[in-house]
C-alpha cells in the first residue's frame, strides 16, 4: 500500500470525490494508484483555506480509479471554487471507496509528518510520501465519514427505481408545476427520431425517459407511418435542476442545428 498526498482547499464531510483541476492529472493519478492506496488531504497555507486548517492535515481518501465528474455529486461549493468565466475549478474525479477524517487535533500539522518541502504537482496531484512519513500518518487518530454517492452510483447498487425513490424527495400537497420536484433525480436523454426525412435527434430531460419515449411514440403513431422514438442516450442526475441545466447546454451547443419549427 502506497500513501500519497495532497494539497487542497479543505475537506468536507461527507467527503465527495477526489478532485482534479484538468484530466490530465487525474489519469496520472489513476495511473499511479492502486487498491487500498490512501490520498492525505492536507490544507494550503493560504487563503480561501480555512486558518484553523492551512498547513494541516485534514483527512485521508481511499480512492478507486473510477473516474467521476464533479456535476455527479452534490459538492458543497463556494464563489471561490469558480473562474472568472464561471468554470468550476476540479471538476475531474476519482471515485472514493472509504474515507477518514484526521481526529488528532494537536498532531495533525504537515510539519510535523515530514520536513519536505512540496511544490505544485501537490496542489494538481498526488504525491507518494516516504515508509516514515507514512508511518507518521498512521500513527494519527481517524474517524470514518459518510460518502457522499451519485445516483447513478446508487442505481447500479440497488437498482435505478430503489435508487431513484431513495433520493426522491418526500410527497407535498403544494404544487405549483413540475418543477416543485426540482430536487428530485431526472435523467437528461437523447432520442434517435427513425422514420424523419433527415438525420434528427430529440434532447430532453425527464423524471422517467421510458414514460416520455412512449407518449412521443403514443403521438407519433409509428405503426402506421408516423416517426419512431427510440432512447440512444442517457444520463441520471442527482436532481432536476442537473438535467435541465445539461438539457440546455447542449441545446445551447448545437443552436445553429435545430430544426426551424422546434421553439426556443
Amino acid at each position: 500500500m502506497t500513501v500519497f498526498m495532497t494539497k487542497t482547499w479543505g475537506f468536507s464531510d461527507p467527503c465527495g470525490p477526489l478532485q482534479f483541476s484538468t484530466e490530465g492529472w487525474r489519469a496520472r493519478a489513476r495511473a499511479e494508484l492502486r487498491p487500498g492506496d490512501l490520498v492525505v488531504i492536507v490544507g494550503t497555507k493560504e487563503l480561501p483555506t480555512q486558518p484553523s486548517e492551512q498547513g494541516r492535515l485534514l483527512g485521508i481518501m481511499e480512492p478507486t480509479t473510477e473516474v467521476v465528474l464533479w456535476q455527479d455529486f452534490e459538492l458543497p461549493t463556494r464563489p471561490e471554487d469558480f473562474d472568472d468565466e464561471g468554470e468550476y475549478r476540479w471538476p475531474f474525479g476519482l471515485l472514493n471507496s472509504a474515507a477518514w477524517k484526521i481526529a488528532d487535533l494537536d498532531r495533525r500539522r504537515l510539519e510535523d509528518v515530514t520536513s519536505r518541502e512540496f511544490h505544485m504537482d501537490a496542489v494538481l496531484g498526488i504525491v507518494p510520501l516516504t515508509e516514515r512519513e507514512a508511518a507518521a500518518v498512521a500513527e494519527l487518530g481517524r474517524e470514518p465519514i459518510e460518502l457522499l454517492l451519485p445516483v447513478r452510483a446508487r442505481a447500479r447498487i440497488e437498482g435505478e427505481e430503489t435508487a431513484r425513490r431513495r433520493a426522491a424527495p418526500p410527497p407535498t400537497t403544494t404544487r405549483q408545476g413540475v418543477m416543485h420536484l426540482r430536487g428530485a433525480p431526472a435523467y437528461t436523454y437523447l432520442m434517435a427520431i427513425e422514420g424523419a426525412e433527415r438525420i434528427a435527434f430529440k434532447v430532453g430531460w425527464a423524471f422517467d425517459y421510458h414514460i416520455r419515449q412512449q407518449q412521443f411514440n403514443q403521438a407519433a403513431l409509428p405503426e402506421i407511418g408516423g416517426v419512431r422514438y427510440r432512447t440512444q442516450l442517457n444520463r441520471l442526475w442527482d436532481t432536476a435542476r442537473q438535467a435541465f441545466a445539461m438539457e440546455q447546454a447542449i441545446l445551447c451547443k448545437f443552436d445553429d442545428k435545430r430544426h426551424r419549427a422546434n421553439g426556443r
